[in-house]
């Protein structure tokens, strides 16, 4: 049985490690700063990594290049759960073990199944992934409480987005391309935001015509937040953003995870679309948030548990591991319609 580490026991890691350690199949410990392990120590990290055949880096984005590093001078699996493009691009140098990044939720899962959607059609015309994590209620001005980490939601609200125009890989500018988007009912705002299309902009790049990635939120909200990254110039001013949010912002634990994924192209002579939409909300003290990124993860892990990921090396998109071993995992429940 392999033996797998998972690094910072925040929201993610610590539901991730409570639930693994009820699984017989995996064999599974946990390290944090507040167990008395400092993440930030190389030392430290070394100490971890060179007696586990995995590690789950559910730590703050900065720390995981040099987890990721390590990794890779002692052979060490690596997977994690980041949002970060610059992370995710460091990581795809590394090669002397396996590298699965951003392989929770969105980065993660929903380019699984999208990638499962888009692959029924002999030309496709167009993936939009729409995933919002929302407060259940919420009667702020913003329409928002927080929900997950605030670095790593910042960092979406201000860095470039990858996508797909023209079969062509480009970059859109965060907040942007808003639309409207009613779900079971509920009337929600999308725009633009980095990160959680993961590596499909890189796998459909002159194979799909359209490919992109939007975040949900209640009607108004991209509106203030526009206001803060440009009018107020947060956008360059990461730390101020990140304090403002935690300060004034309050955190909830009754939320929802609305996904919507269109897939449009040809199949058989015929223009036709497929769709996959669900909502998935807080189950007692486990917000949505934590239930789809931990199974997220979960089903990645089962997979490699489970020996699916043998044959794979160096950096592995998360929609290039087999996709039955990913959905047919009781870690994937929470997706299932």
């Amino acid at each position: 049985m392999k033996k797998l580490a998972v690094l910072g026991l925040g929201h993610i890691g610590s539901y991730v490690l409570h639930t693994l350690r009820k699984d017989p199949n995996f064999n599974v410990s946990g390290y944090d700063l507040s167990l008395g392990h400092d993440l930030s120590d190389q030392n430290v990290l070394v100490d971890i990594v060179k007696n586990v055949d995995g590690v789950l880096a559910s730590t703050p984005f900065f720390l995981n290049k040099q987890i990721a590093e390590l990794c890779n001078e002692y052979g060490a699996d690596y997977f994690d759960l980041t949002e970060s493009i610059d992370v995710t691009d460091y990581v795809k140098t590394l090669d002397n073990a396996k590298f699965v990044t951003q392989c929770g939720l969105a980065p993660g899962m929903v380019s699984v199944i999208a990638n499962n959607m888009a692959t029924e059609f002999d030309h496709v015309k167009q993936i939009q992934i729409r995933v919002g994590a929302l407060p259940m209620n919420a009667n702020n001005r913003m329409g928002y409480y927080r929900t997950w980490n605030t670095e790593g939601l910042i960092n979406e609200y201000i860095h470039p987005c990858p996508a797909i125009r023209n079969q062509q890989k480009t970059y859109l500018e965060p907040l942007t391309e808003l639309e409207n988007i009613t779900l079971e009912g509920q009337t929600l705002e999308a725009a633009t935001t980095s990160g959680g299309l993961g590596s499909m902009a890189d796998t459909w790049a002159g194979r799909a015509e359209s490919v992109d990635y939007k975040t949900l939120r209640y009607p108004g909200h991209w509106d203030k937040m526009k206001f803060l990254k440009d009018d107020l110039g947060l956008a360059s001013n990461f730390k101020t953003f990140v304090d403002l949010f935690n300060k004034n912002i309050p955190q909830t634990d009754k939320d929802y995870v609305y996904i919507l994924i269109n897939v449009t192209g040809d199949k058989n002579n015929q223009h036709q679309i497929r769709q996959y939409s669900k909502r998935i909300e807080s189950q007692g003290h486990i917000t949505a948030i934590q239930l789809t990124t931990g199974y997220g993860v979960m089903a990645v892990l089962d997979a490699w548990q489970k020996g699916s990921m043998d044959p794979l090396k160096g950096w592995i998109r998360v929609e290039d591991i087999d996709y039955n071993s990913i959905w047919s995992s009781r870690y994937s429940s929470c997706y299932q319609v």
